[in-house]
């Protein structure tokens, strides 16, 4: 009985409470907040990233670039993409052959982007971005035709894949219209259906700087 009328108490505490609150703050008098209001300060930026991971046990390197907007200069909206430019060799196996032999890795990804600023007004702070999207990966043979030099390339197996790479970076105002960043993340890759390539495989941690043009 007794914790029945401390509750009845409590609850009618917070109804006397905001009634007051209603009494003395009449929402017609303020207006929503939400993201997208047209108050808030909206601007486009571009970006360049060149990050470097470790893929099926080897360095790779992957170039590509993202834009979109700022809102209220901390909220980041915008699509990015990547490509693996250089060279990913492994040991695996063609279908029909039982010798394991060099084989190439090649692929790329992209979708959304959305992230934060954390003092974006100081020389130094911190930029959180999340990319959630897909890719492809190709496992191609390059002396498959040996018959033909020209065009000897042969794909093994392709696949698709979710990804999903939240990161962690330090930037730098270069100038009001120039960001320099450093940072940290992790690709997070499911669905890969490939006999030489899981998604452990080519999934892990990135190193990688982006140069950030716009109106910051």
């Amino acid at each position: 009985m007794k914790k029945l009328l401390y509750s009845i108490c409590i609850l009618c505490s917070m109804v006397s409470f905001s009634q007051k609150y209603i009494d003395t703050n009449d929402p017609k008098d303020e207006e929503v907040k939400s993201l997208l209001s047209k108050n808030n300060d909206l601007n486009a930026f571009g970006a360049l990233d060149i990050k470097v991971s470790d893929l099926m046990s080897e360095r790779g390197l992957l170039v590509g670039a993202y834009g979109g907007f700022i809102i209220n200069r901390r909220y980041l909206f915008g699509v990015a993409g990547y490509g693996l430019v250089t060279n990913v060799e492994f040991e695996g196996l063609v279908p029909g052959q039982t010798t394991p032999k060099q084989l190439n890795l090649q692929g790329g990804y992209g979708g959304i982007m959305i992230g934060g600023t954390i003092a974006p007004r100081e020389l130094i702070h911190i930029s959180i971005p999340i990319i959630l999207g897909a890719g492809s990966l190709e496992v191609v043979d390059k002396d498959f035709f040996t018959n033909n030099p020209a065009d000897s390339e042969f794909t093994v197996e392709n696949t698709v894949f979710f990804i999903a790479e939240p990161g962690l970076e330090v930037e730098f105002n270069i100038t009001k219209y120039f960001r320099l960043g450093a940072g940290m993340t992790y690709r997070y890759i499911s669905g890969t259906e490939l006999e030489n390539v899981k998604d452990e495989d080519i999934s892990g941690t990135t190193a990688m700087i982006s140069f950030r043009f716009g109106r910051f």
